[in-house]
């Protein structure tokens, strides 16, 4: 589907079949053939978001016929709860005269929604449309807040399968949006540092510091997964450790008993109790009362002293 729309100092106005701003969503093979015809666009201009879903990418290059052209690749969230098997490609093609964006029909809406009376130029729709993704990525990393927020309240009461599985897929997606933000910040850094956008400085150092928190964010919230992280191992290693304090002391109980029955079942003489007819249940009573002492004493005992 292609849209038209012509930007002007009054902001963005829908146009029927013309303007200065084509927006395109998943367009058919005849709207990509017009488009290629019409604006000497890459040979591969439409499979850049298929091909290169993950990579943000800015080029400034000029044509044979000494044509000013700029590429661009942005990578938006489509999906706040599965950001890495749905994300969505921004590509944007700007001449002199046309700015084309390809990307989902709904980033076009939302961007109208919010600026379309602010959009005198260009250089401010691409900005502005940076400005939602950005807003998509912050709100994203809000998400995160909450999940982690969430899992060191697990962590203190106590690990157990379903915090650990949080964490792993928290940790994942973090080391995704992370990868993601660095590549993109470069590709807003050269945009910004251009002078495609000489005109709207203002908005582009609210760009520069909306794509700073968002990078800065992303770090500290990996920094304090890394340290609830620390912490579950901490208590497992604690637990298992337990764990094994208990099962050797009650070995070593068991084998107590155990050594006892097996000295008075020696066939030899001298034993205690051996001719008497209570002899069985006093052995029984000696094993009982060594265990229960050594148990005692063994559960008391600090090690780690």
């Amino acid at each position: 589907m292609i849209d038209y729309f012509s930007i002007s100092e009054e902001g963005v106005r829908p146009q029927t079949n013309k303007g200065n701003w084509i927006a395109v969503s998943n367009p058919t093979l005849e709207e990509k053939e017009q488009l290629h015809n019409l604006f000497e666009l890459p040979k591969n201009f439409f499979s850049l978001n298929e091909n290169y879903s993950d990579v943000s990418f800015f080029k400034n290059y000029s044509t044979e016929n000494e044509k000013k052209l700029c590429l661009m690749l942005f990578i938006d969230i489509q999906s706040i709860d599965e950001p890495e098997s749905l994300p969505s490609t921004v590509t944007v093609f700007l001449t002199s005269n046309t700015l084309i964006t390809v990307s989902e029909q709904s980033l076009v809406t939302e961007v109208l929604d919010n600026y379309e009376a602010e959009i005198s130029s260009k250089a401010g729709g691409i900005l502005h449309m940076i400005q939602i993704i950005n807003r998509h990525y912050l709100l994203f990393l809000h998400e995160q807040r909450k999940m982690i927020e969430e899992i060191s309240r697990g962590a203190s009461n106590g690990s157990n399968r379903n915090i650990l599985e949080k964490t792993t897929d928290t940790e994942k997606t973090l080391v995704y949006i992370d990868n993601l933000l660095k590549e993109q910040s470069k590709t807003i850094n050269s945009l910004l540092d251009s002078s495609l956008v000489a005109s709207d400085r203002d908005l582009a150092i609210e760009i520069e510091l909306q794509t700073k928190q968002a990078t800065t964010s992303v770090q500290i919230y990996r920094e304090m997964l890394s340290s609830i992280s620390g912490l579950i191992n901490s208590m497992m290693d604690h637990r298992l450790n337990q764990l094994m304090k208990f099962l050797n002391t009650a070995s070593l109980l068991l084998a107590l008993p155990t050594l006892i029955f097996s000295l008075w079942g020696i066939n030899t003489g001298g034993l205690l109790w051996r001719d008497s007819e209570i002899g069985s249940i006093m052995v029984v009573l000696l094993a009982l009362i060594v265990s229960i002492v050594s148990g005692i004493y063994l559960f008391k005992k600090d090690y780690d002293t």
